[in-house]
């Protein structure tokens, strides 16, 4: 029992941190959006800030929405991120794409990744890799919407509290090491897009109306994506779940692709990858840990 309100506290405040970084983002990105002339960040500002009025009211009342907190929290990082883009137009003066570009370099002995990837560029591996890409949204929100279904089960909330982890700790590098990623900061170095076709075209028109210019460090695509295979390998080895361990498949197929376009792609310098890699398996730990233990 002990154990069960050691896991508690720490959901509580875990939550807790999520939800005022969620309206600190909602706020700043508000206050960024109308201050400029686009449309689509205004309206995505007002819904962030009623929705942050939700969140808080929902994370006070214990009871009523002990079980939803998680899912409440995952949406509300989701809606927010848009609004990095007015935050990086508006109160981001610094980017650190030098440094980043640097560091990667002395890492890989003299190249970065997304270099080194650059001299693998093909029609079809670029095709390959894009649709990877853009199963990220499967790989990320149909987990959630299985947990939200299971809401009351331990497992989901253990996922859902390292969800909002990776969340939390992905989104403060993004203010704290703001960058643009390979191909929006040297386009001289990293011609941009690949050769590619219809999936490759479609992915980049995509990207184009959604990046911000400041969420690179850590990569969340990867790491998330590894936190999400990860947290149903060890699922399914503990609870010895054949369900879980087909799924571990299914993601484990769709990730190495994905893994791969993160830097094919030229969206984020091999480093990032590596610290979204370090985020998951230090957000896997630590939701495991004997400590809090939770009935399946």
């Amino acid at each position: 029992m002990a154990m069960n309100l050691a896991f508690a506290q720490l959901e509580r405040r875990v939550f807790w941190l999520s939800a005022v970084l969620i309206c600190a983002i909602a706020a700043a990105g508000a206050f960024a959006a109308w201050h400029g002339t686009d449309v689509l960040l205004q309206i995505n500002s007002v819904l962030a800030l009623v929705f942050c009025l939700w969140l808080v009211w929902a994370v006070l009342q214990r009871e009523r929405y002990l079980f939803w907190r998680g899912c409440l929290i995952f949406w509300g990082f989701w809606l927010v991120f848009p609004l990095f883009k007015s935050i990086n137009q508006f109160w981001i003066s610094r980017r650190f794409d030098a440094e980043l570009l640097i560091l990667d370099r002395a890492l890989w002995g003299g190249l970065s990744l997304p270099e080194y990837a650059m001299r693998l560029e093909h029609f079809v591996l670029s095709e390959i890799v894009s649709l990877g890409y853009a199963l990220f949204y499967s790989v990320v929100i149909l987990p959630v919407l299985w947990f939200t279904y299971k809401r009351k089960s331990g497992t989901a909330r253990r996922f859902f509290l390292g969800l909002a982890l990776m969340y939390l700790i992905g989104f403060s590098g993004y203010l704290l090491i703001p960058a643009g990623g390979p191909f929006a900061a040297f386009p001289e170095i990293f011609p941009y897009p690949p050769a590619g076709g219809v999936i490759t075209h479609a992915l980049v028109d995509v990207v184009a109306q959604g990046i911000t210019g400041m969420d690179v460090f850590p990569s969340l695509h990867g790491g998330v994506s590894l936190y999400v295979l990860g947290f149903f390998v060890i699922s399914a080895i503990l609870q010895r779940n054949w369900a879980y361990w087909w799924a571990s498949l299914l993601l484990l197929i769709v990730c190495i692709p994905l893994l791969a376009a993160t830097v094919y792609l030229r969206y984020h310098y091999g480093i990032d990858l590596l610290a979204g890699t370090a985020l998951a398996a230090a957000v896997l730990w630590f939701i495991y840990r004997p400590h809090y233990r939770l009935k399946q």
